[in-house]
């Protein structure tokens, strides 16, 4: 975590969270294919991998939202991530239960894709941002 933070603060927490997110996917999908001891290694390092995205996905949404929506963006962010804390034991337990360990760990890696997917597409949003749309809005809207 303290990695994250420090590469963070050098190239920019959107670019590190999408990078760790990658990492995850490809952690999750090189466990699916190793010894048991090495498993367990590589799952724990992904853990960490995962834990530093998400906690590096906050600080990634200061530079989407404005200060008069950051608490809600960010609980938006939270909220969404926090579903996915949920349901991602449940999926991976009834993968688990159908007989193919390697299931879970596929669908860990998609998650993982999904995450670094979604936070390298921040600047693209930021970008229809700046043109005055919505939270241009949104800010006129709180003021009055």
């Amino acid at each position: 975590m303290l990695v994250a933070g420090r590469t963070a603060d050098r190239f920019g927490p959107v670019r590190v969270s999408a990078v760790w997110f990658l990492l995850t996917a490809a952690g999750a999908l090189l466990g699916a294919r190793l010894p048991l001891g090495l498993t367990y290694a590589v799952v724990a390092v992904t853990g960490v991998w995962l834990f530093s995205a998400q906690v590096v996905v906050y600080a990634a949404a200061d530079r989407v939202y404005p200060p008069v929506g950051r608490a809600t963006g960010l609980g938006w962010v939270t909220g969404i991530g926090r579903t996915g804390a949920v349901a991602g034991p449940w999926i991976g337990g009834t993968l688990a239960a159908s007989g193919d360990d390697r299931l879970g760990f596929l669908a860990f890696a998609l998650a993982g894709l999904v995450g670094a997917v979604s936070v390298a597409l921040v600047p693209v949003a930021r970008r229809g941002v700046g043109r005055g749309g919505g939270w241009a809005r949104v800010e006129a809207a709180v003021i009055r």
